[in-house]
């Protein structure tokens, strides 16, 4: 990351530890090349519901492909950090990833995406990955985050008017448009646990991890890479 490096506490030193409502310890760290293996197994674990909601298709399996768009990230444009269980004896295991990826025509928004394991649901690791991904994304400039829904979806788009009234939408064409959001600012929100649960973008991507939403996640149609 070279100089940028310095003015990041989410960088790719960070590290740290945090627990849940049920008191397991989960590892958070930026994501590595290393990790498709882990991230290939933890898909593995995710329900077909929970595939669906995250990728808006049936999905039997990751491609390399993707796997290297989701893993070999710079940080900046694409970041994304990887919740870890660790274990005594047995090897680390995924049980989450959140990441957002600015868009090139639009430098202060990005697109986010949160996945938990289904095991892992209710447990707070969702919402405690979302704060540390909004203060991720105001270290680099990032003021908005937005998603693409079908523009059929009367009842998804009502559901996001009614997030905040900051919301505005766009055409994106196909039938589909993108509902754009504020990032809240981390220096002006409250600490209390629970808060960020109630935040636009919180709900927002509840309702996709619940399927509640139709979305299409445009950042899991990595571009081709040569070599």
């Amino acid at each position: 990351m070279g100089d940028a490096e310095q003015r990041y506490r989410y960088d790719e030193s960070y590290e740290e530890t945090v627990h849940l409502s049920d008191g397991q310890r989960i590892h958070l760290r930026p994501m590595r090349p290393s990790d498709k293996q882990m991230l290939l197994d933890g898909f593995e674990h995710l329900s077909p519901d929970s595939r669906y909601a995250r990728f808006m298709a049936p999905k039997s399996t990751l491609s390399e492909r993707e796997l290297r768009y989701l893993t070999e990230v710079d940080g900046i444009n694409h970041f994304a950090i990887g919740a870890i269980r660790r274990h005594l004896v047995a090897k680390p295991e995924g049980v989450g990833s959140a990441r957002f990826v600015r868009l090139s025509d639009q430098p202060d928004t990005a697109e986010p995406a949160v996945t938990v394991l289904d095991d892992f649901h209710g447990k707070g690791l969702g919402s405690i990955m979302l704060q540390r991904l909004i203060e991720a994304a105001w270290e680099r400039d990032l003021r908005w985050f937005c998603t693409e829904l079908l523009a059929d979806n009367t009842a998804s788009r009502r559901m996001i008017e009614s997030l905040s009234p900051d919301v505005t939408f766009r055409h994106a064409g196909d039938g589909a448009i993108i509902a754009t959001l504020p990032v809240p600012e981390p220096d002006r929100t409250p600490t209390a646990p629970g808060f960020f649960d109630a935040t636009p973008i919180h709900k927002l991507l509840s309702y996709v991890a619940r399927a509640k939403v139709s979305v299409r996640l445009k950042v899991t149609r990595p571009p081709e890479q040569s070599g």
